[in-house]
């Protein structure tokens, strides 16, 4: 019963949180009562499905996936290498933890300009969220590792497993569902990042150009929809990817 009453406070909680918000939001603009600051939550609402029917969103929407996705690979596969070798050779762990923490220290908006400089503005948001997102995955892997059982991983090795097979049959599965919640949350950050990035950039056909846009002309109701298209994505993300993480645990 226990169980059952955590899953159902677990759904509840959630929406309860986010009918608040509304209901301040819905409150804070009849008070307001100024579009231009905060638009509604039906005009809101209403651009936000409009999206939708605009070939323009698909087109920006389309690029600025592809690029988080594409930055999000080459940090996870690094981020990843990393935490493998600091996991199989000692002393990797005190090379790279400098490195490590000077990438979680840098500007992003000094990043961002300093890159326009020597790139353009479609690569430099790769590089940036790469940059950004690469320290999050690396601790997150690493962290994962970190908490193997050392009895199993020795087990295996007593009954003969070499190096390799150590790793491919004990120690990844025993982290892949770590391994699944990190994509999910990398995926969903390197998104809001991009978006951000591109903002800054002023990439052309990407989500961050239509906020740009949208403030220029005081559309303050379409940028609020594209926020919102943006966090509905990251939600769904992570929600998918967790239940990844969930299934791939089961085996325990």
């Amino acid at each position: 019963m226990k169980g059952k009453e955590y899953k159902i406070l677990n759904f509840i909680l959630p929406v309860v949180v986010v009918f608040a918000l509304v209901i301040l939001w819905w409150r804070a603009a009849k008070t307001i009562d100024n579009q231009y600051i905060l638009p509604s939550v039906k005009s809101t609402v209403e651009e936000f499905f409009a999206l939708f029917k605009s070939r323009d969103f698909y087109r920006a929407f389309s690029n600025t996936l592809f690029r988080s996705l594409v930055a999000f690979t080459v940090s996870f596969v690094i981020a990843f290498a990393l935490a493998v070798a600091t996991l199989k050779v000692r002393y990797v762990k005190s090379a790279v933890s400098p490195l490590i923490s000077i990438m979680r220290a840098l500007p992003t908006i000094a990043i961002v300009l300093l890159l326009l400089f020597w790139t353009n503005s479609k690569i430099a948001p790769v590089i940036v969220t790469a940059l950004v997102v690469l320290p999050t995955s690396y601790t997150q892997i690493d962290g994962a590792f970190s908490s193997l059982d050392k009895m199993v991983v020795e087990a295996g090795r007593v009954d003969g497993a070499n190096e390799f097979k150590v790793f491919l049959k004990i120690e990844l599965p025993m982290i892949m569902p770590m391994v699944f919640s990190c994509i999910g949350s990398g995926i969903s950050l390197n998104f809001k990042l991009m978006v951000a990035a591109e903002v800054i950039s002023q990439t052309a056909y990407s989500l961050g150009y239509m906020l740009n846009t949208s403030k220029i002309y005081f559309e303050t109701a379409t940028m609020l929809a594209l926020v919102l298209a943006t966090v509905v994505f990251g939600v769904l993300i992570e929600t998918l990817f967790n239940k990844l993480s969930s299934k791939s645990g089961e085996w325990k």
